[in-house]
């Protein structure tokens, strides 16, 4: 039996393996690179150095000191998504550190920095070598994870309905300004829409502003990141969306990176925002409740205890499961399922 001091040991082990000089990661990184432009290696780095940051004993220890090691371990089915780097990780934690067995199926937008990442456990710790096994098709499971588009889930729903399951769908975040906000707030905003452009749950995609504010000022903050109109699958997006809006004779605005539109959806296209006025906080309490189930995080002035901070909503605690799942509470469920 695999004691969970072991597991902690060889994912902080496994943080050290995190550095740009390590070649066999940097080579991963440009091979999913090549596959998948999606995925710059800066925007994978950034990915990874926020993991390093979070793979440290003090962190994991607290991540799983509720609960305890599984006495029968299961075998997890894990369905990953690749829209942003390594957005499948979280989940392969969640199942090792509790002690099951994980079978994993590697989105083919991003497979090599997770093979990479298991091979280096299996390394670490030779109790890894039958927990952790890559398959093109999951079988033989006896519960699963999965993340993809509504789509998807609807797929996985009807296909895996008599196995336990943690499904997830398309969800986006939102951001609450209350009119008090700096300059560097509103860039750190910013970092929140256009980090991994735009195509995580986490990115903001709708933003709320106090009517007596100006969405101009929001907007001039975002120059910082015009950058992202020289990646040419982001430009592609930006100019469809563009001619779309000028075909239909509607109303935007235009920076020349970004296509902001006076809304109150959270569905905005890749390179598009939605922002909208409020004159009282209750439209926006209104939106929030009716949009529960879209809404993935909510960012900035809001008077809610799990606000992100401006900046940090792709900066995740462990502990800030997607789609508001306790992964961990599921897995424990599991043994007397």
């Amino acid at each position: 039996m695999i004691l969970q001091k072991d597991l902690i040991q060889a994912f902080y082990h496994l943080s050290s393996k995190l550095d740009p000089s390590n070649q066999d990661l940097g080579d991963a990184i440009n091979q999913t690179f090549s596959n998948n432009s999606w995925l710059t290696p800066e925007n994978y780095w950034k990915s990874i150095n926020h993991w390093k940051s979070s793979l440290n004993k003090e962190n994991i220890k607290d991540f799983i000191a509720k609960y305890s090691i599984a006495n029968n371990p299961k075998t997890i089915g894990i369905i990953m998504a690749g829209n942003i780097p390594m957005v499948g990780f979280h989940d392969l934690l969640c199942v090792l550190l509790m002690g099951h067995k994980a079978q994993i199926k590697l989105s083919s937008d991003d497979p090599y920095v997770i093979a990479y990442f298991i091979g280096v456990l299996k390394s670490i710790n030779s109790n890894f070598k039958d927990r952790i096994i890559i398959a093109d098709k999951l079988h033989s499971i006896d519960a699963v994870i999965a993340t993809g588009s509504n789509n998807s889930y609807r797929y996985f729903e009807s296909y895996f309905k008599q196995l336990p399951r943690l499904l997830r769908k398309n969800r986006k975040s939102i951001a609450v300004l209350d009119g008090t906000e700096t300059e560097i707030q509103l860039k750190s905003l910013a970092d929140d829409v256009f980090t991994y452009y735009g195509l995580g749950c986490r990115n903001v995609s709708q933003i709320f502003i106090p009517s007596d504010q100006s969405i101009e000022k929001v907007l001039d903050a975002m120059i910082s990141h015009i950058d992202v109109i020289n990646h040419h699958k982001y430009a592609n997006n930006y100019t469809y969306h563009k001619a779309l809006l000028l075909m239909n004779n509607e109303q935007h605005l235009d920076t020349g990176f970004l296509l902001p539109k006076k809304r109150r959806n959270l569905s905005a296209p890749l390179a598009c925002i939605h922002y909208d006025y409020y004159n009282s906080i209750d439209i926006v309490k209104n939106f929030i409740q009716e949009n529960k189930e879209q809404i993935q995080c909510i960012v900035g002035n809001y008077s809610t205890s799990d606000v992100v901070p401006f900046g940090k909503a792709q900066s995740p605690d462990l502990k800030d499961f997607a789609d508001n799942i306790n992964t961990l509470e599921f897995l424990s469920t599991l043994e007397t399922s």
